[in-house]
């Protein structure tokens, strides 16, 4: 796990009105594995990044199913992640549940570049979970 602060990242731009900040060096991500980041060390600010047929997608980690946080460790079959624990099943490319069987939720996508050696995304809203509305 990779854990990161929001606030003190300063390597970012903007390209067509959307704000990008780094996340990590491109070697870090390889072919056909997950990689879980953490923000804020706040456990419902996770996302998992994938590099698959040599194109980067980035989802939220958290399953909307059990609320697991282990889509990164999932297994990755064509352009599909299964989430390890339950085996809810998300499109790589939209996040969108897969298996209309399981349920209509799905996995918020955040946009990746690639660019200099370095991989960034859009700045990341995360979806907290109703019941801490009120903690």
């Amino acid at each position: 796990m990779t854990k990161l602060n929001l606030s003190s990242i300063k390597d970012r731009f903007v390209i067509e009105g959307k704000d990008y900040i780094f996340l990590c060096p491109s070697n870090k991500i390889y072919e056909g594995k997950g990689y879980q980041f953490l923000f804020d060390d706040d456990l419902d600010k996770q996302l998992a990044v994938f590099r698959r047929q040599g194109r980067l997608y980035c989802l939220s980690n958290i399953c909307p199913h059990r609320h697991q946080d282990k889509i990164y460790d999932g297994i990755i079959d064509d352009m599909k992640i299964s989430c390890p624990e339950h085996g809810w099943t998300y499109s790589l490319e939209t996040g969108k549940n897969v298996n209309p069987l399981q349920g209509l939720r799905s996995l918020r996508k955040y946009e990746i570049i690639e660019k200099e050696g370095k991989i960034y995304i859009e700045y990341p809203k995360f979806d907290i979970p109703k019941w801490r509305e009120n903690i």
